[in-house]
């Protein structure tokens, strides 16, 4: 339940602040004040008058219904996803977009992001077992990403927590 509370909160502030939203916009029309609906499945791509690639508010809610799901191998009452897989189920179900199934065909997918310029729906990789390139999450704003964790699931994290912060590599923008 507070993971849900917090996507909301996040959510909120995003689409509530004055000005030029940093995570927000998603897809626009032709004419700058017209906004299309996104839907989850979009079966043509849409013209974007925007600098954002992703609708936050679309694709949080996509994220919001994989948040306490159990990691790969964690559960026998429903699937559980490791962390490509939960990228790429996450993205086709946004944009029927089929992305890479591993991490590291994911590293070099899309557009390198600088850790200073990361907007919401942009993929952040982590080195977690000294190899290089092994996990990946998608970046919710706020320093925080959802990834599939493998002891908690589906969970949001800080990219300032010492453990996430050491082992961060880059970050992936999939969507323009």
């Amino acid at each position: 339940m507070y993971r849900h509370l917090v996507i909301l909160i996040i959510l909120a502030v995003l689409c509530g602040c004055q000005g030029t939203p940093r995570y927000g916009g998603g897809h626009l029309g032709n004419n700058e004040g017209e906004r299309k609906t996104a839907t989850r499945k979009q079966s043509a791509p849409q013209q974007k008058a925007s600098k954002y690639a992703v609708d936050p508010i679309v694709l949080g809610e996509i994220i919001d219904t994989f948040l306490g799901r159990p990691s790969a191998g964690k559960s026998t009452e429903r699937k559980g996803y490791d962390c490509s897989e939960f990228i790429g189920t996450v993205y086709y179900e946004y944009a029927s977009i089929h992305l890479p199934r591993t991490t590291e065909k994911l590293f070099v997918t899309g557009r390198e992001v600088e850790r200073g310029d990361l907007y919401f729906g942009d993929l952040v990789f982590f080195d977690t077992g000294g190899r290089g390139v092994s996990h990946v999450g998608i970046y919710v704003g706020f320093d925080e990403f959802v990834h599939a964790s493998t002891s908690n699931g589906i969970i949001i994290s800080s990219l300032l927590d010492k453990y996430y912060k050491k082992r961060f590599l880059g970050a992936r923008r999939v969507m323009e």
